[in-house]
Order: C-alpha cells, then structure tokens, then sequence
C-alpha cells in the first residue's frame, strides 16, 4: 500500500525534523542532548552539551561514547572509575535492545576539570522501518542555585551528624563519674551519718539528677548553654 508508506515515510521525516530542530537549538531552555548510533558512535552533540562538558561538537561526533568521550583517561570527559563508564555501558546496550528508556544517575568531570552530576535518561531511536538505529539521551542537571541549596543541605547534614557525634561523646564521659557517684551513694545510705554529711549527700543526688537530665537531653544546643 502505496499510501500508507507515503504516510509513514511523512510521520518519520516529521519525527526525524523534530528531532533535528530540538538538538539544533541554541534556546537555554533546551537540555543537553546527545545520540549514538547502534555501535555507540556519537552522532549529535548539542550546544548545551558543549556547555556543560566544555566538549566541542566536531571532538564529539564520531567518537565511540564509552572510551572516547566518556573515559577514564585525560581526553574527552573524564570519569570517576571503570563503574560509572560500565553503568553507562549496560544503559546503552539495555536501550538499544529495545527495553524501556532508562536513567542514570551519572557524574563526569567536564574539560576543567569541574564535576558535574547528572540524571542521565536514555530512549531508543528507529529508523522508517521500526528497527533500531541507536539511542537519544538527556542531561538532566541541577541549576546553580539547586545545586547551591544541595550543597548548604549537606553541610547542615554534616554538621547535624558532628554535633549527634559530640553529644554522645559527652553523654559517654559524663556516665562514667555519674555510676561511680550513684555507687558512693549507695554505699553511704545505710550507714549513720552526721547532719551536714546527709546534707552532702543530699546535694550528691541533686548533681547525680541534673546530670542524668544532661544524659537524656537530645538537643545539644541546651547542654551548650
């Protein structure tokens, strides 16, 4: 049928102008995009990933993805280790053997050397006949200010974690004098004992109640002041 190939021919070149339109465009709006064909050769490279790598496009296109645009080595986007490029690795064949897009938390050093983390999302590509030619990825990367309220939600985090470790620090060292004064004390109430001794001793339960309200206290700002 004639018509129906013309017709599918038309939705395809539709297809492949969108495609085409959406990476050629220089808007900020646009994420960084890239593709690769059916033997991980870098077909599209588009200006927001030239951005955010610091990777021209004519050093990009034609390169295998995984060893010469993302590797281990000094060249292209460096890595952290042989996991990230093998994770990258099953994504891509998992996408071109038609499963389902996937993602990818995927983190790289661009030119300078600067890391950059990602959520990397990858779906097949076909050709007019249905059958697969490779794959079409996104960068999906926090904006500064994003990634500025992450890093300030670390560093609380962090503190939070320094200051549960100072408190159970104190609470370690003020246990140890608190058993040996309820020990003494124990040792003291049955025996006969002159007025101003039972009035230190008194005085010795006063501190041993106070401090086991210090052990207690979970909020260290308290125990600071």
């Amino acid at each position: 049928d004639l018509t129906g190939q013309k017709m599918i021919m038309d939705k395809y070149t539709r297809i492949q102008g969108d495609y085409v339109a959406i990476v050629k465009n220089p808007s900020e709006l646009i994420p960084p995009i890239f593709m690769i064909n059916d033997l991980g050769s870098c077909l599209e490279w588009n200006e927001a990933m030239q951005k955010i790598t610091g990777m021209k496009r004519e050093d990009a296109i034609d390169k295998l993805l995984i060893g010469e645009v993302f590797t281990l080595h000094d060249y292209g986007c460096r890595v952290k280790d042989h996991a990230t490029l093998t994770k990258l690795s099953i994504l891509m064949n998992t996408v071109i053997s038609g499963q389902d897009p996937g993602k990818l938390l995927f983190g790289f050093f661009d030119t300078d050397g600067k890391y950059v983390e990602s959520l990397l999302t990858a779906s097949k590509r076909t050709n007019v006949e249905g059958k697969i030619t490779g794959a079409l990825c996104f960068l999906h990367v926090a904006s500064p200010e994003l990634q500025h309220a992450l890093q300030v939600q670390k560093m609380s985090e962090q503190a939070a974690t320094n200051s549960f470790k100072e408190l159970t620090y104190i609470r370690q060292e003020l246990r140890n004098p608190l058993n040996g004064m309820q020990f003494t004390h124990i040792l003291l109430e049955p025996s006969e004992l002159t007025e101003e001794q039972r009035r230190l001793v008194a005085s010795n339960v006063l501190c041993q109640d106070q401090l086991k309200r210090i052990l207690h206290d979970t909020d260290l700002e308290s125990i600071e002041q």
